[in-house]
């Protein structure tokens, strides 16, 4: 039953491999360095998705703006927001700084 709902939530949306990944880094690697590797993840994760979503819709992402969105999820998710409420968060600030004339 774990395993299936494991398996639906990561075809569903590539951040609940992220999550469960980073809880298992965290658990293993202590300190800085799991710090450091979770952060690379999240920021694999959200370029990927970000880039996909995009190509997606047939257009270009603004420069800078997936490492702006990014960025604001790794400080969001360091700051204990959940992977949900970080993609919304930094959405609606991306979108403000970017995509509004």
């Amino acid at each position: 039953m774990v395993q299936q709902r494991l398996r639906l939530n990561f075809q569903r949306w590539p951040w609940a491999a992220l999550a469960a990944a980073s809880c298992i880094l965290g658990v293993t690697i202590p300190g800085a360095r799991a710090q450091t590797m979770q952060d690379a993840l999240i920021n694999h994760y959200c370029t990927q998705a970000m880039n996909a979503d995009f190509a997606k819709a047939g257009k270009s992402p603004p420069a800078g703006m997936v490492a702006y969105t990014c960025n604001c999820v790794i400080q969001q998710v360091n700051a204990r927001a959940t992977i949900d409420q970080a993609k919304a968060i930094c959405q609606q600030q991306a979108t403000a700084k970017f995509l509004t004339p």
